[in-house]
C-alpha cells in the first residue's frame, strides 16, 4: 500500500508539471495549443517499423571504437560560450528578476557538474560499449496483438486527462520558471537525469538555400525507466502506469560567413564549420515534455516488455539568422524562429537484466512564432536509445522539422548519436 500511495503523489506531481508549462503561454497560444491538441489524433500517423532498423543504426555505433566526438578543451569552451550567449540575451525574455537569477543560477550549477565530470564523460562510451552492443533490436519492433484498440485506449486517456489540467489553467505569459524548474529538477519525480553530448548531421533550407550541417549537441534530461505500476489518474478509457519524460538539447556548429551582398561566401554554404571566430553558433534548439502511458506487454523469458504511448509538448528553434540574406525579405532577420507544438507518441521498451532499451516515434504540430504571420510548426522524430543500469544512456535518432509555410525553413536530422551519463548530482 505505501509503493502505491508514494507512486500515486508522484503521478500528480508530474501531471501538474503541464498546469506550470501552460501558465507560460498566453492566452492566444494556449487556445491554439488546445486546438492543435485536440486534432492530433486526426494528424498523428504513428508509423510502424523503424526500431530495429534505427536500432541496427545504435548498435553500428556502439559496435564503432569511435566516440561520436572527442570531448576536449575545444567543445569545454564552446558549451561555455553559449552558455555565455543565453545569458547576455535573457533579460529580453522579460521574466522577472528572481526567475533570471534561477535561470542564471541553474546553468552555473550544470555548467560546473558538467566540468567536474568531463573526464568521465570522455571515458564512459569505451568503458561500457561492450555492455551495450548487440541488444536485440528486433524487439524493438515487435508484432502486437491488439495494438491499435490499446493505443487508443491510452491515447483517450492522455488526452482526456490534458485537456481537464488546460482548462483549470490561467495562461498569463512567462513567470514562475523557478517552481517549473525546481519540479523538473526534483529527484523523486525524476530520479535518473543524463547529461549527454553527442553529433548532428543534418540537411537543412533556408528559402532558396539548401545546406548541410555537421554539428556538435549537449542535451541536459530525463532518463525513464519504464518501470512505473500504478498511477492515482482513472478514467472510463482505463487506469494505465505512468511516467513523466522531459529534455533541452542544442547543436551548434561554426560561424555563418557572409559577403557584401549578404549572400553565403561558398555556393550553397550558409554555415562554415572551419570558421573559429565564433566559439558557438547555434543550429538547432529542441525540448519536451511529456505524460507517457507504460503497460506492460508480458514477457519473454527473462526479458520484459513495456508499450509506449506519450502526450504532451514540444518546442523547436531554427537558429541561424541569414542575415540580409534576401535583402530586404530578411534584411532584420535575427533567426531564432521557435515553434511550439503539441506532441504524440508511441513506442515499446524491455528490460533485460541491466540493460533496458526503447524505442520511441513523436509527431508535433503547432505554431510558429517570430514570424510576420502565424506560420505552422511540424515536427516528427523517431529514436531508440539503451540503458545500462543507472549509469549510462546512448541514444541514436532521426527527425524533420518545418517553421514555415512554402518549405522556407526546414531541418532534416539524417542521423544523432549521443553518450550520456546518469548523474545524481544534476538532480537539486
Amino acid at each position: 500500500m505505501t509503493l502505491t500511495v508514494g507512486l500515486s503523489v508522484s503521478a500528480n506531481a508530474q501531471w501538474t508539471i503541464f498546469t506550470d508549462i501552460f501558465t507560460q503561454m498566453d492566452n492566444g497560444t494556449n487556445d491554439f495549443f488546445s486546438d492543435n491538441l485536440d486534432s492530433l489524433a486526426n494528424a498523428w500517423n504513428n508509423e510502424q517499423g523503424f526500431g530495429d532498423e534505427l536500432g541496427d543504426l545504435l548498435n553500428g555505433n556502439l559496435l564503432d571504437s569511435v566516440p561520436p566526438l572527442n570531448l576536449d578543451s575545444n567543445y569545454f569552451n564552446e558549451v561555455g560560450a553559449g552558455i555565455d550567449s543565453f545569458l547576455l540575451n535573457l533579460p529580453g525574455f522579460d521574466l522577472s528578476n528572481s526567475d533570471n537569477d534561477t535561470i542564471e543560477g541553474e546553468l552555473d550549477r550544470l555548467f560546473g557538474i558538467f566540468n567536474m565530470n568531463f573526464d568521465s564523460l570522455g571515458g564512459i562510451f569505451g568503458q561500457y560499449q561492450d555492455s551495450l552492443n548487440n541488444f536485440p533490436t528486433n524487439y524493438l519492433d515487435p508484432t502486437i496483438l491488439g495494438y491499435d484498440p490499446l493505443l487508443n485506449q491510452q491515447y483517450n486517456f492522455l488526452l482526456d486527462s490534458l485537456n481537464l489540467i488546460g482548462d483549470l489553467s490561467n495562461p498569463s505569459g512567462p513567470g514562475n520558471i523557478t517552481g517549473l524548474m525546481a519540479k523538473l529538477f526534483d529527484k523523486v519525480l525524476f530520479p535518473d537525469l543524463e547529461i549527454a553530448f553527442g553529433t548532428q548531421s543534418s540537411d537543412l533550407k533556408y528559402f532558396q538555400d539548401r545546406y548541410s550541417a555537421e554539428a556538435k549537441v549537449i542535451r541536459i534530461g530525463s532518463v525513464p525507466r519504464f518501470d512505473k505500476r500504478v498511477s492515482s489518474f482513472s478514467a472510463a478509457q482505463g487506469q494505465f502506469p505512468i511516467e513523466a519524460r522531459w529534455h533541452v538539447q542544442a547543436s551548434w556548429t561554426g560561424k555563418a560567413h557572409y559577403n557584401e551582398a549578404g549572400a553565403p561566401v561558398n555556393e550553397n554554404l550558409t554555415i562554415d564549420p572551419n570558421d573559429t571566430d565564433k566559439d558557438f553558433n547555434p543550429l538547432m534548439i529542441y525540448g519536451d515534455f511529456a505524460i507517457m502511458t507504460t503497460p506492460s506487454l508480458g514477457t519473454l523469458g527473462n526479458t520484459s516488455f513495456k508499450m509506449l504511448v506519450s502526450l504532451g509538448t514540444e518546442l523547436g528553434t531554427y537558429a541561424p539568422a541569414h542575415r540580409e540574406y534576401y535583402t530586404p525579405v530578411t534584411v532584420n532577420n535575427k533567426g531564432y524562429m521557435t515553434g511550439l507544438g503539441a506532441q504524440a507518441g508511441a513506442g515499446v521498451a524491455f528490460t533485460t537484466g541491466a540493460i533496458t532499451a526503447y524505442s520511441l516515434g513523436t509527431f508535433a504540430q503547432g505554431i510558429a512564432s517570430r514570424g510576420p504571420e502565424p506560420y505552422p510548426y511540424t515536427s516528427r522524430r523517431f529514436e531508440v536509445g539503451v540503458r545500462y543500469g543507472n549509469i549510462v544512456n546512448m541514444r541514436y535518432s532521426t527527425g524533420f522539422t518545418s517553421w514555415q509555410s512554402e518549405a522556407n525553413r526546414q531541418a532534416d536530422v539524417k542521423n544523432q548519436f549521443t553518450v550520456g551519463v546518469i548523474l545524481s548530482e544534476v538532480n537539486r
